[in-house]
């Protein structure tokens, strides 16, 4: 009776074969599902209901002390990352000097305070070599000169300068003895009138203007390396909620082994199996076991990986961490118009390009000014007082005993202007080719837009389709084990099921973190993920 009863059962005679083939028909119907798009509908994927094993925050593995854990949630894990991640660091570094540069080409500007002293002692001999060497007929002078000048360039180009200058000349000789004091007050203009000007001032300000191009760009450019490391931030941060809820799937796959076990221990004891059944259970048990040990392996990889992109201190590696918040899973349908345009009003590579294109517009206006003759117009008075005593000098400067002006007018040209002409050609070309790259990095984000909502909406269709592979696969698990208890299945059969409802545990936290990701991914490629994250780069 007994063996007719195996035999009805099949575990006796039953090859693997045969029960490989139901369960490869389990698993190719949610895969249809995935491969044609067709079969999950919209309003199917707005009807999902979580799990219970996805619904909660999920369990640090058995060998871990809970109360040592740091208990993460993502916003801080962004926070930390954007304040520490060493690529945000010195990109943040590579904008304060491109900052700075802007007052560095300002001291263009600034005035100059020139100032001076300078003594010179001379012996000179009569002009006449008849005359006696006498000590008393060499003539002995000694003259000291102070200067002070003052400079200042406007931002219209001019050139504005005064300067003030003394001197005191001593002379001596035989039994002459002359003291005099002369002082200068002089104040000189100069204009560009050609190259090097422009009635709206661009030319005379045309470093500075450059330089605030380069300050933008690299702001922009901050934006790009924060948005980088916030994708790469929060995918790790999801990796390890992966892994660990991984662990917990592996801990119920566990836990379902050893209670397979206990079952089939008392089946034997009761006589309704064979002792050499209890081998298939523990060999179940086994594996399990197994699997949570790599589990575990794969939780301290991905901690790894999170630490490094925050850039924690090397004292805190140690500390296990525990990710609070659990992935959602919220379709919004999004057309690929219209991420486009918003990737256009939002993308930091595009404002970066818009930039450059303003600074290459502005150095080719630069190379053509350049062609121009120089044309100088300069303006020049001074007045001079002079007298044997320091502040008669003074007092007749300030009455302007001796004043003079004059006016300058300076041309230079280089008529065949063969290397003005080819720099302005150089400069052209340069804008053609930004131009062209503008085009190109246009076309490059429309590539990762289509991409970011194609995988968008892939990854929604794969959530419907795993919720309901993990659905069956319950279902088909708790059939076969009603099956085991009544004596119509064997162990080899509910391991089967047990695999395969983990499988589908598997691939439906899978399918929702992979959803969660490419909604990371299509914000990042619209240009939105700072905003969406309430991310602040702390720069004006």
């Amino acid at each position: 009776m007994m063996c007719t009863k195996k035999s009805e059962r099949g575990s006796s005679n039953a090859s693997p074969t045969e029960y490989a083939a139901p369960m490869l028909r389990r698993f190719m119907v949610p895969l249809l599902a995935l491969a044609l798009p067709g079969t999950v509908h919209a309003e199917d994927a707005v009807a999902y209901v979580p799990p219970d094993f996805l619904s909660a925050t999920p369990p640090l593995p058995s060998t871990i002390d809970a109360s040592t854990a740091w208990r993460l949630d993502l916003g801080e894990t962004l926070q930390l990352a954007v304040k520490q991640n060493l690529n945000v660091t010195l990109e943040r570094k590579a904008t304060l000097i491109a900052d700075l540069g802007i007052t560095v080409a300002r001291g263009l500007f600034e005035p100059t305070l020139d100032a001076s002293y300078a003594h010179t002692n001379s012996r000179i001999p009569p002009a006449d070599l008849n005359q006696s060497m006498d000590p008393d007929a060499i003539l002995r002078q000694t003259h000291d000169q102070w200067r002070l000048a003052l400079s200042q360039r406007l931002v219209t180009g001019t050139q504005l300068s005064t300067e003030f200058t003394n001197f005191r000349t001593r002379s001596m000789a035989e039994d002459a003895f002359g003291l005099t004091y002369r002082s200068s007050l002089g104040v000189t203009v100069t204009q560009p009138l050609l190259r090097g000007f422009s009635t709206d001032l661009v030319m005379p300000r045309y470093t500075v203007m450059q330089a605030r191009f380069g300050s933008e760009r690299e702001k922009r450019q901050l934006e790009v390396v924060v948005a980088e490391v916030v994708e790469r931030t929060e995918a790790a941060y999801w990796d390890v909620v992966q892994a660990m809820f991984r662990y917990d799937l592996d801990r119920r796959s566990h836990k379902r082994a050893e209670e397979q076990l206990q079952l089939t221990r008392r089946q034997i004891d009761s006589g309704v199996l064979p002792p050499s059944d209890v081998i298939s259970a523990e060999s179940t048990l086994a594996q399990r076991q197994l699997q949570l040990v790599q589990a575990e392996e794969r939780i301290a990889a991905a901690w790894d990986l999170l630490r490094g992109i925050i850039n924690l201190p090397r004292e805190q590696w140690t500390r296990p961490i525990l990710p609070v918040d659990v992935p959602r899973f919220e379709p919004r349908p999004t057309s690929t118009d219209d991420a486009m345009t918003t990737a256009l009003a939002n993308r930091p590579e595009l404002a970066q390009i818009a930039l450059e294109l303003q600074a290459q517009a502005l150095s080719v206006r630069k190379a053509e000014n350049d062609k121009l003759p120089q044309l100088d117009l300069g303006l020049s008075g001074s007045v001079v007082g002079q007298d044997d005593r320091y502040g008669s000098t003074l007092d007749r400067l300030s009455s302007f005993e001796g004043p003079s002006w004059s006016i300058l007018l300076n041309f230079t040209w280089t008529p065949l202007r063969r290397a003005t002409k080819a720099a302005a050609e150089i400069e052209r070309v340069r804008h053609e080719t930004v131009v062209t790259r503008r085009q190109q990095v246009v076309q490059e984000v429309w590539l990762e837009v289509r991409n970011a909502v194609r995988n968008q909406q892939s990854a929604a269709r794969q959530v419907a389709a795993a919720a309901r592979f993990r659905e069956l696969s319950e279902k088909s698990l708790d059939v076969e084990q009603r099956k085991f208890l009544n004596g119509t299945s064997s162990n080899f059969i509910v391991a089967q099921r047990q695999e395969e409802l983990a499988a589908a545990q598997l691939s439906e936290l899978t399918a929702v973190l992979e959803h969660t990701k490419a909604e990371i991914r299509l914000a990042r490629a619209t240009g939105t993920l700072l905003a969406d994250r309430h991310i602040e780069l702390g720069v004006k």
